[in-house]
């Protein structure tokens, strides 16, 4: 039963020569082990920031903005 799949992990604390915010491939069944010392990431976070970082930002879109109070 070995599956070969990894879970990508942000440490939380220093672990080797890696230091906190350091991301780490762990096998997915041994993530149980890391809990307490790295958080799993979310890609579909990471992925959707990727595509829309290029994209025009809808509330600014190509209309001017007023000034406050004007």
């Amino acid at each position: 039963m070995s599956d070969t799949s990894t879970v990508k992990m942000k440490l939380t604390f220093w672990r080797g020569d890696k230091k906190p915010g350091d991301t780490v491939d762990v096998p997915a069944d041994e993530v149980h082990r890391w809990k307490g010392f790295a958080e799993v990431v979310d890609d579909k976070k990471a992925d959707d920031a990727a595509k829309t970082a290029g994209e025009k930002n809808p509330t600014t879109g190509s209309q001017p903005q007023k000034a406050a109070g004007k």
